[in-house]
């Protein structure tokens, strides 16, 4: 089964597509050129299923449909570009959302790379003093006809049983590591850990960041493909894949039908926070709506970045506390009845 396009590749694709329509080329020749400069292999495959589907009903929506590798998000927003006659900044604006996307996942797995390592070098430690370093004090133990008991006979099973299972733990944890580092690449899995992430506090607020971000974005590019506010309110809402965020913007939706304020409705419900309802709605009142809400959904994403960054900031020193509380317990829990048996020797 084929992967869904990654980030880079939807942004690469979009942007050379709106290049493309701005000189005058129409879709099926532009995605020919794109199909014939492509290189041998999958992408030069799904190009030419998208040629050949052109061809049979000039549907450009459905014909990115029928390769399973484009997002929904992305092939409505051709839709509705398609539809207005507006294609052409639509794919552009498409370009600039799937760049964003890419840095904001480039740059939290950046930040992720060194409390990996650090946690790998740290676990490493830990693995050596558990099967290395506690056998030989075991040893001791039982030479010194010492009885263990408590906290020291509760790490020296550890250590036992780490040591027959060290194979198994390492293979665990290096697959753990891989599974994090391709999930970012993987736009699938990504959205599988985030799902299991957003279940904490702090990824809640994330996600909520992000919602909004995508919600404004879209809503902007409707408002500007000709659609009215109702037609892309619809689809905006309809396009938010989180529960959470769906619930919001049907409440949000049903206040602006009782006869609520845009900004107010989105305010109470929980979407936007009290400043990016103020902005939307001076920017309806204004004539300024694209405008405001592209403004917000930039500031929404920029806000989410900054908060991953933190939290994985925090990771750092979080992974060296705990793992040095970790290993000066093992010690003192080995050394303090070693000590007790010297004093009574001496």
């Amino acid at each position: 089964m084929r992967q869904v396009l990654n980030d880079s590749e939807l942004s690469f694709l979009s942007g050379q597509m709106a290049m493309i329509l701005h000189s005058g080329i129409s879709v099926l020749e532009g995605f020919t050129i794109l199909k014939e400069d492509s290189p041998t292999g999958e992408g030069q495959d799904i190009l030419g299923e998208v040629c050949d589907s052109l061809e049979e009903n000039g549907d450009l929506a459905e014909a990115l449909r029928g390769t399973g590798c484009f997002p929904e998000y992305f092939i409505k927003m051709t839709e509705i570009g398609d539809r207005s006659g507006e294609l052409e900044d639509v794919m552009r604006s498409l370009s600039s959302y799937y760049e964003r996307q890419h840095a904001l996942v480039g740059s939290i797995r950046d930040a992720l790379t060194w409390p990996l390592i650090l946690l790998a070098m740290l676990f490493a430690v830990l693995a050596v003093l558990m099967t290395q370093v506690m056998p030989v004090f075991e040893d001791v133990f039982e030479q010194l006809g010492m009885e263990i008991s408590g906290v020291t006979s509760v790490v020296f099973r550890m250590g036992s049983l780490m040591q027959r299972a060290s194979a198994v733990i390492l293979i665990l944890f290096v697959a753990a590591v891989v599974l994090v580092l391709v999930s970012l690449k993987t736009p699938r899995l990504r959205a599988s850990i985030f799902g299991i992430l957003n279940h904490l506090p702090f990824m809640r607020t994330i996600n909520d960041l992000l919602a909004c971000s995508r919600f404004s974005h879209t809503l902007s590019l409707a408002l500007h493909s000709g659609l009215d506010m109702g037609e892309g309110f619809s689809l905006a809402a309809g396009l938010a894949d989180d529960p959470h965020t769906r619930a919001r913007l049907e409440n949000a939706s049903r206040a602006m039908d009782e006869g609520a304020d845009f900004g107010e409705a989105l305010r109470e419900s929980g979407v936007f926070s009290g400043l990016n309802a103020r902005m939307a709605s001076v920017g309806f009142r204004t004539g300024s709506a694209e405008t405001a809400l592209e403004e917000i959904s930039l500031r929404c994403q920029e806000e989410a970045d900054s908060r991953i960054q933190s939290a994985v900031g925090a990771l750092e020193p979080a992974i060296t506390a705990v793992l040095s509380i970790l290993t000066g317990l093992i010690l003192v829990s080995v050394m303090l009845p070693l000590l007790g048996v010297m004093t009574n020797i001496g």
